[in-house]
Parts: structure tokens; sequence; C-alpha cells
């Protein structure tokens, strides 16, 4: 299965990692507090993600400059930008997140298969200021990561598939839960998983952002009556005009 060997790559890339990161003067920024003010503003709080392939689609996007498609993205009104890093089946980079940082102002999320605590130290050198947590690879240790990511000053994003899921999500101090409508077993989609669980979700008092499969404004309208913000990755780094994908999608 897919999902098994991604993990056991990310064992052992985390396994390769020093034993030692400098901590960056960096001083992160909440993207808890980046989708509330921009709900705020009658926009659509959209976290665009840096994303050149995907074990489903190949590769997405040829891009030589990431901090190019940075900077088109927050100009298109993006609250937040996700960066996944997993190289071996995604084609990401962790030097993409430092190549960014002083290009852009939003928080930047860092999007990977975390399984080891060190990989958290190598989040906070990066200079990200969240980390994606999934519930589904974590298991049981999921509510020691969550607190292991905040002591480290860095704001988790525990992404949840299924109800078993949220129900052990809203059980840690997770504040931001993300509804993957793709399942990372079968990497089908379905946008009626948040539909499903985010009233479970909402009624914990923790916010909501719905993650994979949105295409078009109509999805962003239709999924806004359940999630607080959206990840959305592939259907903007396959437009011909990234920015204005974006901006098509907060203002839908």
């Amino acid at each position: 299965m897919i999902l098994d060997d991604i993990v056991a790559s990310a064992h052992r890339r985390a396994s390769e990692l020093p034993g030692f990161f400098q901590t960056p003067s960096h001083t992160p920024i909440s993207l808890k507090d980046a989708i509330i003010q921009k709900r705020r503003t009658h926009a659509h709080p959209v976290i665009a993600e840096l994303k050149f392939a995907s074990p489903s689609r190949g590769i997405i996007r040829r891009e030589t400059k990431p901090e190019d498609v940075a900077t088109e993205l927050v100009h298109g009104g993006c609250c937040a930008l996700s960066v996944l890093t997993e190289p071996e089946y995604f084609s990401g980079c962790s030097a993409t997140i430092p190549a960014i940082r002083d290009k852009v102002t939003v928080p930047i999320l860092r999007k990977d298969f975390i399984v080891d605590e060190q990989q958290l130290d190598e989040t906070r050198a990066l200079g990200a200021d969240a980390v994606l947590l999934i519930a589904g690879v974590l298991g049981e240790e999921t509510g020691h990561f969550v607190e292991a990511t905040k002591k480290r000053g860095l704001e988790p994003l525990l992404e949840v598939h299924t109800r078993q899921e949220a129900r052990m999500a809203v059980d840690t101090d997770a504040e931001l839960i993300g509804i993957n409508n793709r399942d990372l077993r079968t990497f089908k989609t379905d946008l009626s998983t948040t539909k499903r669980i985010a009233p479970l979700i909402h009624q914990a008092g923790r916010t909501v952002v719905s993650l994979s499969g949105m295409i078009w404004p109509c999805d962003i309208r239709f999924m806004s009556h359940y999630a607080d913000g959206f990840l959305i990755g592939s259907s903007i780094m396959s437009s011909k005009n990234p920015g204005k994908r974006v901006e098509g999608l907060v203002y839908a």
C-alpha cells in the first residue's frame, strides 16, 4: 500500500536528520488567526499549497523558482501557504520553506508525513509557522505529537479522515483540525467527508480546515457551510495563472 511506503520513507528520512537544529530568528505567525482574519473580510480563507507532484496525478507543475509562485499566490489573496516537503512521492523539498520565508508575510504550513520529533525541530529551523500532523499515521501518539509541536512554538494542523479520528482529535489540544476529503489509502476523494465530520469538530469549539479535492469556486461556496478554511493544491498549481486561480477561489 502506497501510504505504508510513504510512511516508511518518512522514517528513513527522519533517521538521517542531524541531532541539532538552530532556532531561526523568525517569530511564528498564527495560522488560526490568519484564517479568522480572512473570514472577517467576508473572503474565503484559502491556504494555497506549493505542490509540484503527487502519487495520483504525477507531475503537476514544473517550476524552478518556488519563491516566484509563492509571491504570486499571496498576491492572489491566500491567507497562508502550505509547502509540501515530501521528496520521494510528491517531489517536495524542505529547502523551499527558507527560500520563500523572507518573500512572504503570511503563515507557512509545512506539509509532510511527520513520524519523529526531530522532524518538528527541523520544521521550526526551516522557518515554518505550522506543521501538518496526520492522525491516521500517528495513531495513539497523536496527542503526544500535538503537545510536542506546541512546545516548539509551532501550530499543529491535525488531519483526520474519519469520525473516529475526529473524536480522537478533539480530545487533543489541537485548535486547528483538517478534514482530508481524500482517503490516503485509496487516494479516492469525496467532498462530503467534510460535510459529515465537520459538525463533530465544531461542537468541540475547534476550527475546521477542509483539505483536498476542491477545484472550482462552486466547491468553495458549498464547503463554506461546513469549513472555516480550505487547503487547495493541485487545482491551483496546475493552473496557467496560479495567482488568478487563488483570487477566484478566495472571492468565490
